[in-house]
């Protein structure tokens, strides 16, 4: 590391100074989504849980779990190896092809590889899924010929350039030099984490959008034998595309519920991948210390974790928004340089034109196919990552080229349209997907433009509700910036510490402030345009990764270092006991996974799991009313959404546009008796926790045709006979916050019964159908 124009003691003191402030504000704020914990109670308790963490305590009943366990695990992997050896020899292919000037086995180009070929496989899954042909056969041939023939093509195209088969040579060192210790220190750092996202991300989820979408939608893509629109799950027409690795997963396993752990492996892979572009900007244009240092905050931050052991897709987003930021960079690097270089020649503008490096346009094309990728991950990619990098592909050109106009025109509407094919070709077919299912190539959003097959007004009005901007204000202003830089659970307090000091380092200034001003515009465009929640403002840290790399590097003063050590040494223990001690998600990572299974499947959704416990035939199928979270049904069910239209109403109401739900009559019993009769339905579940939830002030809303009137009067019928005893779904009335207890009250004082002295609130019943016996 180069000493600094500012390695002064005066910045000296005052960056050690910030350090330490920051820490102990760090610690001062109490962890957000678990109250009772304080951080500052973590700290002394470091040494013990990592002891037990090495060393647990014995059980008194222990249940199965343990590296015994550990086989159970190895399909999955094989399954998650084979998909991301197919998706990088696919991506060395595409890259080949588009010509982007990079040795096959470097960590540039593996990061663009991979992230292209997982986007591409994802495309592949969609399309034979489409055609109804995504068999478990077709899958392994396409895979392992994608892998087979990516080797094969980086093999002679590194013979190509370096004139051997492998550019890579190893050779043991001389000797034991300060940067070999410091790479293997970080190695060191980084491992545990890097292992307890891979044992973490192979256990069942128990996360309520994964269950509900993210794995339930690919599972009835899997179980159906095709991809089609679902209309009683909104969330289904969202570009998918870690869930077509999810259903990829599925099809190859031959089994969706352990095929979808496989599938969150595979997600797993981004972080690495993101870890690997961070160090590969950073060590670029900062120095390798940097770059390892970047890497090493990004890995221990908790939230890495948290989104690699959940099927979340802003472990995607923040991958494919920090790999289409660094293709944009050796874009605009190329152009820089090309202009340098031709400043010094006489040619006309026609020759100055002609010789424009074919690479450049390469990196546009490139940069414009991750950037749909982005999309293709979730419809926010858009606007954090297309848009604003497309500009500023364009302005760049504008700006560089100002001294030749006819050169202008012309570059800067040949990389626009280059972009633009790019962002077209990965996420474009699943806009027309939804355009052809639904008349809306973005279904459901903006459906006052487009309109949308399924959709209604009221629909349309609740999802903009339930989606849309929050207040705005000082105070909302400066509770979220807070959240983003300290105060939420999942933080590690080195991104927001060390990111400031860049401004100290003199290497790459401009670029630098560039960084900093798309954080800012990521977190903008969070705070004005979403509903906040945190996880949407996870894809900034990869950015804020690598300028905490910068800042921690600024200076090469000894005292600096030994200090900047010590805090990085600190966070790194106290991040992981943050993540393996429960705080984080799961941390059950070697339980047998039958009891891993039985035992999330219980904390999720009891009620779920008393109906697998039945066994019921394939032709008895179960009408969920208020809950959809289906993922672990092993049963039949019909389910909405609480932004569809609720089925149960539609079976059972007397339709009446004029009247409000909760007026509407029921339709006459033998009626409702031979429509559950035609749809096979042998229960009805009703998960009344679910739809008091939605129907809290400033929540979502739910039908108020819903009423436990409703079943009651299915019952008094004989429609329905009288729900199942009930062990497990029943919760302390007394505890529920005011409003809920003033919700039950007002629509549903059936549920509140007495039970041994006390009031408890009934969450959910399961009604046999009476016409199934």
């Amino acid at each position: 590391m180069e000493s600094l124009e500012k390695d002064s003691p005066l910045f000296l003191s005052g960056a050690l100074a910030w350090v330490l402030l920051f820490f102990i504000a760090f610690l001062t704020i109490p962890l957000t989504n678990n109250q009772e914990i304080d951080r500052w109670y973590i700290v002394p308790e470091i040494p013990f849980l990592l002891l037990d963490l090495i060393d647990p305590l014995p059980e008194e009943n222990p249940h199965p779990a343990g590296w015994a366990y550990f086989p159970q695990r190895i399909p999955l992997i094989g399954i998650a190896a084979i998909v991301l050896l197919g998706a990088w020899g696919l991506g060395q292919l595409v890259t080949r092809l588009i010509r982007i000037p990079l040795h096959p086995f470097t960590a540039e180009r593996t990061v663009f590889a991979s992230g292209l070929g997982i986007s591409l496989v994802s495309l592949l899954t969609l399309g034979g899924g489409l055609l109804g042909i995504l068999t478990q056969g077709l899958c392994y041939a396409v895979l392992i010929t994608m892998a087979t023939a990516g080797i094969a093509s980086a093999l002679q195209e590194t013979k190509q350039k370096t004139g051997s088969l492998v550019s890579l040579k190893l050779s043991l060192p001389k000797s034991i030099t300060f940067d070999m210790l410091f790479r293997v220190g970080c190695c060191l750092l980084m491992s545990p984490f890097v292992m307890s996202m891979f044992l973490g991300s192979m256990l069942p989820s128990t996360d309520y959008d994964v269950l509900e979408y993210h794995f339930g939608g690919p599972k009835e893509y899997y179980q159906q034998g095709y991809i089609g629109f679902l209309p009683h799950n909104v969330y289904t027409s969202f570009p998918f595309l870690t869930e077509m690795l999810t259903l990829q997963s599925m099809t190859l396993k031959g089994d969706w519920f352990s095929g979808a752990q496989a599938g969150k492996l595979v997600l797993m892979s981004f972080a690495i991948f993101t870890a690997l572009g961070i160090f590969t900007m950073a060590r670029h244009w900062f120095g390798s210390a940097a770059g390892w240092i970047a890497a090493t905050v990004f890995l221990t931050n908790p939230w890495t974790y948290r989104m690699s052991i959940i099927a979340y897709t802003e472990g995607a987003l923040s991958f494919y928004l920090l790999a289409s930021l660094l293709s944009l960079i050796l874009t605009i690097a190329v152009l820089q340089k090309w202009k340098a270089n031709s400043n010094d020649a006489a040619d006309d503008s026609a020759a100055r034109a002609s010789r424009l490096p074919g690479e450049l346009w390469s990196w546009a094309l490139l940069t414009g196919l991750l950037a749909g990728s982005a999309m293709s991950t979730k419809y926010p990619g858009v606007l954090s990552v297309v848009i604003p990098l497309g500009l500023t592909l364009l302005g760049f050109s504008w700006v560089l080229l100002k001294e030749d106009r006819s050169l202008r025109w012309s570059a800067t509407f040949k990389l626009g349209m280059l972009f633009a094919a790019g962002t077209l070709i990965t996420v474009g077919p699943w806009l027309l997907k939804n355009l052809v299912e639904t008349g809306n190539p973005v279904y459901p959003l903006l459906y006052s433009v487009f309109g949308g097959y399924d959709l209604t007004e009221a629909l349309n009005a609740k999802w903009k509700n339930g989606h849309g901007m929050r207040t705005i204000g000082l105070k909302e202003f400066k509770d979220s910036l807070l959240d983003v830089t300290m105060t939420s659970d999942w933080l590690s307090p080195l991104l927001f510490c060390l990111a400031p000091l860049a401004f100290l380092n003199q290497r790459q200034r401009r670029l630098m402030h560039w960084l900093w001003i798309y954080i800012g515009f990521l977190f903008f465009s969070w705070w004005l345009l979403t509903h906040r929640i945190d996880r949407f403002w996870v894809p900034m840290l990869p950015v804020v990764a690598v300028l905490a790399g910068i800042g921690a590097t600024w200076s090469s003063k000894l005292l600096w270092r030994t200090g900047v050590t010590a805090a990085v040494f600190f966070a790194v223990l106290f991040n992981l006991c943050i993540i393996t001690s429960g705080l984080g998600g799961n941390n059950a990572y070697l339980d047998d996974f039958t009891y891993a299974r039985n035992f999330t499947g219980n904390l999720t959704a009891p009620e779920i799991e008393v109906l697998n416990k039945m066994q019921l035939d394939p032709n008895q199928v179960v009408l969920f009313v208020g809950e959809a979270k289906v993922f672990n049904a092993n049963f039949p069910v019909i389910y909405n959404t609480v932004f569809d239209e609720d089925i149960f109403q539609q079976w059972t109401a007397q339709p009446d546009p004029e009247l409000p739900d909760k007026e509407l009559s029921m339709k006459p019993a033998r009626e409702i008796e031979a429509k559950l009769k035609a749809e096979h339905i042998a229960y009805v579940y009703v998960n009344w926790a679910e739809i008091l939830r939605y129907r809290i002030p400033g929540s979502y809303g739910y039908t108020d045709y819903v009423t436990p009137q409703r079943f009651q009067q299915l019952v008094k019928e004989g429609v329905l006979q009288p729900p199942l005893p009930n062990k497990y779904s029943y919760l302390k009335f007394e505890t529920m916050a005011e409003n809920k207890r003033t919700e039950i009250e007002q629509w549903a004082p059936e549920l509140i019964v007495e039970r041994e002295g006390e009031l408890y609130f009934i969450t959910a019943q399961i009604f046999p159908v009476a016409a199934s016996e």
